[in-house]
């Protein structure tokens, strides 16, 4: 690096950062990065925006997304009663299961059904 120029190094470290930052950039910035990858790697096809905006969201703010997602579809007092019947199915399949299983022995069904 001794022997680079100091504006060789500046241009490098900006590119770097608008590669890396680009899909938040105007579509000019994507645009430059897409020919950038078509003329040095051959291929190159970019993600859709909305998929990458969903993705990010998703990532840094999932748990809160899904509340909400939750609160606004379980408002409808019918859906939180079929996700109650789908638990409660779930349950009593488990403990069918368990019953028939012929390898337990009675003390051990009666503790895997308390679980």
């Amino acid at each position: 690096m001794n022997k680079t120029s100091s504006r060789i190094i500046q241009n490098y470290f900006i590119w770097r950062f608008l590669m890396n930052q680009s899909e938040y950039m105007p579509k000019y910035i994507r645009n430059i990065k897409e020919q950038f990858h078509q003329v040095f790697q051959d291929t190159y096809v970019e993600e859709l925006r909305t998929v990458k905006c969903a993705v990010y969201v998703n990532k840094h703010m999932g748990l809160v997304v899904s509340k909400l997602y939750i609160k606004k579809k379980f408002i409808e007092e019918n859906a939180r009663n079929q996700s109650l019947k789908m638990i409660e199915n779930i349950r009593n399949s488990f403990m069918s299961l368990i019953n028939q299983s012929y390898w337990m022995d009675d003390t051990s069904k009666m503790k895997a059904i308390e679980k």
